[in-house]
Parts: structure tokens; sequence; C-alpha cells
């Protein structure tokens, strides 16, 4: 990589770590608002209601992606690149907003009569009805919520990125949610505040758009065309949708084999996991755009430069989350009762598995912004179908610890997968022998953690708030002992100093 290379690289970078920055900040805000969320949930409705609650969220979740058509996608490739043409920019995002509100009302729909099918298939409880039919009229809202939220993350503003469709709608979960549990816990109080929080962040966001930004959302104009338009939207929508199947088919498959108890460990262990994930998400914030551009120009050095720091950043900072995460597994889930505590090995290994995400870095974004749709849809549709037979083999031998390893299989070989077609197709590799710094930092750090552990006069909380400090100022400590690398010390320096 040339000095050059990394130089011209700079600039872009810095806009990344602005953007990480922000979604930094505001991610860790909407943690610990929806940490907050879990706990009203967990607590006020226990293990099986809440994996009730779970499995109805997941079916949403899964219906959100394949409503909007990829147009959420579209909105990051399109826009940015057409800052020329306001017009066009306007078609891209009305284009995206009308294809999402079609798409999910169809949606929502079909699944309002097909959720007494859907209880009586999976053995539920009746009570699964209600919820499903209750969540699809959030369907439109949310898919509507994405494309604003896309919008601002094309324009490299992720701060109302985070706050239009994150931060806001945690603050009006926590509201609502406390007065359906102020009213009685059932099911049926909370899914209806989830409703009322979701008509409130809407009403929010569309306020900030109006507020923050001069585009006005219409079908005018020529530029994209429908067909390029769709040709890039739709295979990412099918790529989105086998992801999904791929990161949660298990928590399906677990809801259709296993008690609901075992649904409310499960995913309340994913969510804890994705902590793991706040560096690199902050990191790919902004990043997609800037990769597109880049590309788009042909300067394929640069982006080799880009991807690379931006990987190993990536790495550095989820493996020391991962490491805390594996330590206290079972302190982690004891705070949301004594029900949860059982999850502790299917908790690790969440964290195994996301780690392997992140330590891929933007290897995905690359592939999607260098026009490798097609091929990201291959990954993940094949992907999400390994995934579903070694879920069903392992969850009907192994019960909930056999979901877990069949999930932590299929990512850590398709991350290999991802970083080997990117290798291939585009040149770029994201690895060095750099990375071997922070692995020994991570060893030190577990180290640090395993003599905390055994010293502590503390339990619980206090003991998890300690071995943070402990474990982090071990792993810095390591890092700083090995070196700084060049390209970060003077980026530091001219970002910084």
């Amino acid at each position: 990589m040339s000095d050059d290379a990394e130089s011209e690289a700079s600039s872009p970078l810095q806009s990344i770590i602005r953007g990480a920055g922000a979604n930094m900040s505001g991610m860790l805000t909407m943690r610990g608002l929806g940490f907050v969320t879990t706990y009203l949930l967990t607590t006020g409705l226990g293990p099986t209601l809440y994996g009730l609650y779970s499995f109805g969220k997941v079916l949403i979740n899964i219906c959100e992606t394949i409503a909007n058509f990829g147009t959420d996608q579209s909105i990051i490739r399109f826009v940015p690149d057409l800052d020329d043409d306001s017009t066009a920019q306007n078609r891209v995002i009305g284009l995206s907003i009308l294809t999402s509100i079609v798409g999910a009302s169809v949606l929502a729909v079909a699944l309002y009569f097909a959720a007494p099918l859907i209880a009586d298939y999976t053995d539920k409880q009746a009570g699964l009805v209600r919820v499903l039919q209750l969540f699809a009229i959030t369907l439109p809202i949310t898919t509507v919520l994405g494309c604003i939220a896309s919008v601002f993350r094309s324009q490299e503003q992720a701060g109302l990125q985070v706050i239009s469709n994150g931060i806001s709608s945690y603050a009006f979960r926590i509201v609502t949610l406390s007065g359906a549990i102020a009213l009685g816990a059932t099911l049926f109080n909370v899914v209806v505040a989830e409703v009322i929080a979701a008509l409130l962040t809407i009403t929010f966001a569309t306020w900030l758009f109006v507020r923050m930004t001069d585009f006005s959302p219409s079908l005018s104009g020529s530029r994209p065309s429908l067909k390029r338009f769709y040709n890039y939207s739709i295979p990412l929508t099918m790529s989105d949708t086998g992801r999904l199947i791929q990161n949660r088919v298990d928590i399906l498959m677990v809801g259709f084999f296993l008690p609901g108890s075992a649904i409310g460990i499960y995913n309340l262990s994913t969510i804890l996991a994705q902590l793991i994930t706040l560096p690199s998400n902050g990191l790919n914030t902004i990043y997609p755009p800037i990769a597109a551009k880049m590309y788009g120009n042909g300067n394929i050095e640069e982006l080799d430069a880009l991807f690379t720091q931006v990987n190993r950043w990536s790495f550095t900072f989820s493996l020391l989350a991962a490491v805390g995460l594996v330590f206290y597994s079972s302190e982690l889930l004891s705070i949301f009762g004594s029900g949860f505590s059982s999850g502790a090995a299917v908790l690790s290994l969440f964290v195994i598995s996301f780690f392997a995400n992140a330590a891929t870095g933007p290897t995905g974004y690359t592939l999607m912004m260098t026009d490798h749709q097609y091929l990201m849809l291959t990954n993940r549709w094949g992907a999400g179908i390994v995934n579903a037979i070694l879920n069903y083999f392992f969850i009907t031998s192994f019960g909930l610890i056999g979901a877990a390893s069949a999930t932590l299989t299929v990512s850590i070989i398709s991350n290999i997968v991802y970083v080997a077609e990117i290798w291939y197709t585009e040149g770029l590799f994201p690895y060095s022998l750099n990375f071997l710094k922070p692995v020994v930092a991570g060893v030190a750090c577990a180290g640090a953690l395993t003599g905390w552990g055994n010293v502590s006069p503390v339990s619980g909380i206090p003991l998890l708030i300690g071995g943070g400090i402990v474990g982090t100022a071990a792993f810095a400590l390591v890092l700083l002992l090995l070196g700084i690398e060049p390209e970060d010390r003077e980026f530091f320096e001219e970002t910084v100093l």
C-alpha cells in the first residue's frame, strides 16, 4: 500500500471516524435505552411470554426486509452518486418510499390473515395470533422509517440516522411499555404499546426529515431508470432476506421445536451478543457511500487503503468487547432474571459468531458497493439454506445449544467466503500481520479478567464494572507496548492534535 494511497484515504477516513463517533455516541445511547427496554420486557413478561413476543418480532423483522425490496440500500447507493442532480435524488427517495409502502401493506394484510395458521403450526399459545396481527400494523411504518434513516446515512449524517430510527424509537418504547406494564404486564398490552411507539416514532422521523433535509420525494425525472433502480434493489432485498434467514432462522426453528421459555433465553442472548457489533456498525455507517464514490471514480488503491484500516479497527475494538462478554456471560444474563441465567453457553457461542462478523469489517458492504449484489444474493441465500439445515439437525439432537452451534458454524464459513470473494473479484484483502497485535492484547485482557475474577470481593454489577475497567486497561496497555501503527499515529496527529 503506497503512502499516497494512505494520504488520499485520510480525508474519507476522517468522514468515517466522524460518522463512527456520531454513530457510536448514538448507538451507546440506543443500547442503553435498549437495555432498559429489554429489562422491562423480560422482567414484566418472564421467559415464556417474552419468548412469544420475540418469536413474533423476528417474523416481523423478516417481513420488513422483504417489504422494502432493498430500496433502503438503493438510497445509499444512488443518492450520493447523483449529488449533481436533485431531481434524480428525489426520484430515488420517492421510488423507495412508494415501493416500501406498497410492499409493506401487502405483506401486512397477508400476515394478519395468516396469523392463526402460524400459531397453530408452531403449537404456540393463542396469544401469538394477536401479537402477529398487531405487529402487522407496524410494517408500513417501519419500512418508511428505514428509508428516512437511509437518506440521512447517504448524506453522511450518522447522528440523524441513529436518532430517527434508533434513539427516538427506544425512547418512545420505554414510555409506552412502562405505561403498559403499569396497567398490567399482559402480552396484549405490551404489543399495543409497541404499535403506539411506532406511530410516535414515524411522526418524529418525518418531522426530522422535513426539517433537516432539502429533499422532496417525487417520481418525476428519468434518472435512474426503473430498470436500473430495481435491478439494484430487488437482488438486494433477496440478499437481505437471505441474510435474515442466515441470522434469524435459528430463532424461528427454536420457536418451532422448543418451548417459549427457550425462545426468550435465546433471543436475549442474541441481543446481548450484539454489543460486539457497536464498533463495526459505527465504522460501517459512513463507509458504504464513500466506498461507492471511490469505486465509481476508479480509486481502487485508495479504497484498498481505507478498507484495510477500517477493518483492522473493527477487529481490534470488537475483540475487546468479545472477551468481556464471554467471561461475564452468566452474570449479564442474570441481571434480567434468574430464568435467563441458564443461557450462558448460548451467549458465549453467539459472542464468537458476532465477532466473526465484526472481524471481517465492511467486507459485505464493499462487495455491495462494488456492484456485486448478485454475489451477495448467492452468498446469503446459500448461507441461509445451510443454516436452516444445520439448525434442524442440531436442534433436534442437542436442543438450544445446538441452534447456537449451527449459527456459529455458518457465520465463520460465510465470512471466510466473503473475504475470499472480495480478494478474487477486486484484489482487496483486509488483513496483515499487524492484526497479531490486537490478538496478543486480547489474550492479555483475558488473563486480566481471570485474575480479577479470582480476587474480586464483589459480584453482580460491581464485578462487571470492575472487570470492564481492568480488562480495558490491560488491552490498551499491551497495544501501546506493542506499538501504534504509523498510519494510525499519523491519522491521530492530523485529526486530533
